[in-house]
Order: structure tokens, then C-alpha cells, then sequence
């Protein structure tokens, strides 16, 4: 049996192609034939993938399947569409257009685009959300609402702790006992880092002078990048608040287990697995309760829904200092990190091809994780 998985960009580190090796191996364990294609390969990524256009001499086996991973407009949806392999979609969702219009048109019409066509996927055996606000979205696009499911994110818990951390580095972060709050993502607009920077803002000027906001990911639009920049500088918090752009493994690693908070403001989130990380590392979590992440947060961590940066930067003062709430934060993150256990996402891909009635071997398979 044949089984094909197709992306966007696959580059390693980034979540999807992540999610795609996870899925492999898992494939591979079960004794399928497997292959991936993407329409572009970042470095190394060609020792393990080919090009979508290599796909095309399987698009005609009505016995295969192809998994199609949609996390943003690509043209190889065309041979999705075309294809006559049984269809699986696995929707990550894409942010909408309307955050990235004021910081660069490209990829407002990207992210437009890719919206626009999700309706034009729904003709599948099968198609999965990240997350159920991801499912849910889904469905309203036409998508066959007893033919949808969840899967989430497989969390990479082999690459953490085979990592060591940078001792130098947390050395600097931990000095003097600063407090280290910190937002992983990449700084896009929909995840709202003029928000994190407002809130940091009364936190370190009427709170605690000796504390530091890190923002750890990859910047990649000038604009929106300048604009940031004049909001740290007008509100004096210049060496305060430290954008890291990419990091290495082992970099994240030390930013977490230096991390006093997790600060989340993000509007839009088709899963958000650095909540998760943030649970595996043992750091209490401060979320805006928007799109995806009241579901992967669940009833762990403390949620909000009201903007209000003054009663924020008091919530976070309470949750960095008073040790018995964040003893009783981080217990619920790590009773609700069990349902992201790999053996229970493993289950439920399981499940998802039995499903289609393909025969999957019940163990043999590699669970690795939490």
C-alpha cells in the first residue's frame, strides 16, 4: 500500500514539515510505502523529499492515498484536485489576509488566496483539522461534517531532550534573578506583538524594573518589523525587549527553562504548539483566548478575553510571584499535556486510516514523546 504526503514549503523546524516526518515514520513503522513531495525544499530536505511535479506519475492509482497537508496557497492543490488516490486533507489553517495588508500586499493575497480555495479541497475521503476550531472552519468551507476529525500536533520531544541547552546563554538570561517572560512565533501580525509589548510595558515600568521580554522567531517583514521597533523605542524599552529572530534547537531549549511566563496575545492560531512546548517545559501560561488556542490550551494555564493591558501586566506579576498559583497553573498544564501525548495523536491517526479501511498494525510503532 501506498501512502503519499504533500506540502507547501518543507524546511526543517518549521511545524508542518514536522508533522509530516511524524506522520512518516509512523507510516513507515506500519509497513507502508511511503513517499513526500513539496513544492519547495529547504536545505537537506531534499535527502527525503522530491518536488510536487515528481508526484505526478502517482496521481492515477485509485489504491494509493495521498495525504495533503494545506497550511497556505500552493499551487500543487491543483494536483490534489486531480488526483485520483484516495484524499486525506489535513488542514492547519491559514491566517487570513487582512492582518498582513498593512505590512505587505504579497502576502495579504496569499493568505487570501489560500482561504478562497479551501472550499474547492472539500471533494476528499477524509479531512482533518489540527485542532477543532481548524475542523470547525472545515465545515463551514463545505466540508462534510461526519467526514472531519482532529488531529494535532505531534510535539517534538525526542529533538528537545537530545538537545542540551546553551549554559552561557541562560547563564546571561537567569542573571540578577531577572524575570524572563517570553512569546515564541514567528513575528507575524496576527500574533499581536504590539499587544505583548503594551502589556510588558506596565508591567516592567510600575511592577518589576528587572524584567525582560523575549520574542523568539523569525522576522521577516520589514515594515511590521520597523513598527515594532518605534514602539519599543517610544515607550523606553529599548535592551528590555529582546526580538531574537531564528534561534537554533538548543537556543529554544535554554529561552524556555529560562522562561518565568509564557505570554500569548495571538489573534489568530490554527493549533499554536508553542503552547505546548510551554507546558512540556513547566511554564506557567498567560493566553488571549482566540481562535485555536482555548482548544489546545483547554482547561490548563489562565485564558483572557478582554484586552486590558493594566489588569494583564497585574496578572502576570501575580502568576511569576506567587509561587502556590503557579504550582496549581503548571499542575493543570501538565495534566492537559498528557492529551498531547504522542502515543494518543498516534492513536488517532491510527484511527484515521482505519477509517478509509486501511489495515494498521496495532503496535510495532514508534510513540516517542510525552
Amino acid at each position: 500500500m501506498k501512502i503519499h504526503q504533500m506540502g507547501s514549503v518543507l524546511t526543517f523546524g518549521d511545524a508542518v514539515s514536522n508533522q509530516i516526518l511524524e506522520i512518516e515514520r509512523r507510516l513507515s513503522a506500519w509497513g507502508f510505502s511511503t513517499s513526500i513531495f513539496g513544492a519547495t525544499l529547504g536545505p537537506g530536505m531534499g535527502r527525503i523529499a522530491q518536488l510536487d511535479d515528481a508526484y505526478r506519475e502517482h496521481m492515477d492509482d485509485p489504491e494509493a492515498l495521498l495525504i495533503y497537508h494545506y497550511s497556505a496557497y500552493c499551487e500543487n492543490h491543483l494536483l490534489y484536485e486531480r488526483s485520483r488516490n484516495r484524499k486525506l486533507l489535513i488542514y492547519h489553517n491559514i491566517t487570513p489576509g487582512e492582518y498582513y495588508g498593512p505590512y505587505d500586499l504579497w502576502y495579504e493575497s496569499l493568505c487570501s488566496r489560500g482561504r478562497e480555495i479551501l472550499p474547492r479541497l472539500k471533494d476528499c475521503d477524509l479531512a482533518l483539522g489540527a485542532s477543532e476550531y481548524s475542523r470547525q472552519e472545515l465545515v463551514q468551507a463545505g466540508f462534510a461534517g461526519d467526514r472531519t476529525g482532529v488531529l494535532p500536533i505531534f510535539l517534538q520531544v525526542d529533538d528537545m531532550e537530545a538537545t542540551s541547552r546553551d549554559e552561557g546563554l541562560y547563564r546571561r538570561l537567569r542573571h540578577r534573578e531577572t524575570r524572563n517572560i517570553l512569546f515564541v512565533g514567528r513575528v507575524a501580525p496576527n500574533k499581536a506583538f504590539e499587544d505583548l509589548i503594551k502589556i510588558f510595558y506596565l508591567y516592567h515600568q510600575y511592577l518589576n524594573p528587572n524584567s525582560r521580554l523575549l520574542l523568539v522567531g523569525a522576522r521577516f517583514l520589514p515594515r511590521y518589523d520597523s513598527a515594532l521597533d518605534a514602539l519599543v523605542e517610544h515607550l523606553d524599552l529599548t535592551g528590555a525587549v529582546v526580538f531574537t529572530d531564528r534561534v537554533s534547537q538548543s537556543e529554544l531549549k535554554t529561552y524556555y527553562e529560562a522562561a518565568d511566563l509564557f505570554l500569548c496575545a495571538s489573534q489568530h492560531e490554527g493549533f499554536c504548539v508553542p503552547l505546548v512546548e510551554a507546558m512540556y517545559f513547566g511554564v506557567p501560561i498567560l493566553a488571549r483566548a482566540e481562535t485555536a488556542v482555548p482548544y489546545t490550551l483547554g482547561p490548563a494555564g489562565i485564558a483572557f478575553h478582554q484586552m486590558d493591558y493594566g489588569v494583564l501586566a497585574e496578572t502576570m506579576h501575580t502568576l511569576v510571584e506567587d509561587q502556590d498559583l503557579r504550582r496549581q497553573v503548571v499542575a493543570t498544564q501538565s495534566r492537559r499535556l498528557d492529551d498531547f501525548a504522542a502515543a494518543k495523536i498516534q492513536a488517532r491517526l491510527r484511527a484515521a486510516l482505519q477509517s478509509l479501511g486501511l489495515s494498521v498494525p496495532e503496535d510495532a510503532s514508534p510513540t516517542n514523546g510525552v
